[in-house]
């Protein structure tokens, strides 16, 4: 695909300035003058490249495999969490993609029922929006823990586990994969399990960073990983805008896992989580230092809504608070579409591309 953009919409401040001159000439009501309009007319996200990605790769959504050019037109997020009543989880989706939401990787803390991963299904099947349905165990001793099982499983046997969950269930992914601010034994079982469950099947991989922010966690991750045959190019290591300037002045842990072929995923943004009080002017500000050090290519957003408190059927952004609440930001300090489309559109779905191979 070319990297021609298309004409540019109209965006909110054209369309209230259209609406002045309208109300001026007594001809409001023939303008379109209602939200799902100035919707529109500021979340158009379109794919601005061709993306490369293996010969015969493709993203795998609950209800099917598809081309990752599926994935072109609307705002893929990473690391989400679907959960709860089905009817309400369609409504929140179909909203969320008059907002230009497009698709979106749900993630879990833990092995899912297979009726846990039907009531995703319907969700999927019902709603507008591309569901990648993640899945493995996750320990952060400051939130989650392992089921007792794990300790008592060997490495190879919760690869086998794992293949066989992620065969019956449908994965597209594994995650969220996470350890705690001190990595454990159990936890870096887990992670070489991963990484090797990653190298056989291709599956990308998707972890949780403590959200006080860890950049040594960070790092250990990206090295087990790659260490049992994952590729970088399907790993993100997640949670990334949590790590605080204090911890890493200059973004050397962002630049190198950048560096080293894999993904940041930048989240989670766009709304308040209770273990990260970072605001969000500095987490633009983190992000500006990141398109000066030339990394949007490795760049991916996600906000980690799984807090029912923030869906907007309780007058929260729900699963558009990435594209309504921080895009705006971006856009305010000076990043320009075709970046904010990049790190919206293709970097996801290069990311999630991959090529099956035999389990």
């Amino acid at each position: 695909m070319s990297d021609y953009l298309p004409p540019r919409r109209l965006n909110r401040r054209d369309v209230l300035q259209l609406i002045g001159v309208g109300v001026g000439l007594g001809v409001a009501r023939a303008l379109p003058w209602n939200a799902e309009a100035l919707s529109a007319a500021q979340n158009v996200f379109e794919s601005v490249n061709a993306v490369n990605v293996p010969e015969g790769a493709i993203i795998r959504t609950l209800l099917t495999d598809v081309s990752p050019d599926a994935f072109m037109n609307g705002a893929t997020l990473v690391h989400e969490h679907l959960s709860g009543n089905v009817e309400l989880m369609v409504d929140e989706l179909k909203a969320a993609a008059a907002d230009g939401l497009g698709g979106l990787v749900s993630l879990t803390t833990g092995r899912r029922t297979d009726a846990q991963v039907e009531r995703v299904k319907q969700i999927a099947s019902q709603s507008p929006v591309h569901v990648v349905l993640g899945g493995g165990y996750l320990q952060d001793t400051g939130f989650h823990l392992y089921p007792a099982t794990v300790s008592a499983m060997s490495e190879s046997q919760l690869v086998e586990e794992l293949v066989s969950d992620a065969t019956r269930q449908r994965w597209g992914a594994l995650g969220e994969i996470g350890t705690s601010l001190e990595t454990r034994p159990d936890e870096r079982k887990m992670l070489r399990a991963v990484g090797q469950v990653s190298a056989r099947t291709g599956l990308p991989i998707l972890t949780h960073v403590p959200h006080e922010g860890c950049p040594t966690c960070a790092l250990e991750q990206l090295d087990i990983f790659l260490s049992q045959g994952a590729k970088p190019e399907n790993v993100g290591i997640g949670h990334l805008a949590t790590i605080q300037i204090e911890q890493d002045p200059t973004m050397e842990t962002h630049k190198t896992i950048a560096r080293r072929g894999a993904f940041i995923d930048f989240g989670p943004v766009g709304h308040e989580m209770s273990r990260s009080f970072i605001p969000e002017a500095e987490k633009v500000k983190r992000f500006m230092m990141l398109m000066d050090a030339g990394l949007e290519d490795q760049l991916v957003l996600s906000s980690d809504m799984g807090n029912h408190n923030h869906l907007k059927a309780n007058y929260g952004l729900g699963f558009s608070s990435v594209l309504l609440q921080f895009v705006p930001k971006l856009r305010r300090a000076g990043v320009n579409e075709r970046t904010i489309r990049k790190v919206l559109v293709d970097n996801p779905r290069r990311l999630l591309a991959f090529v099956p191979t035999s389990a």
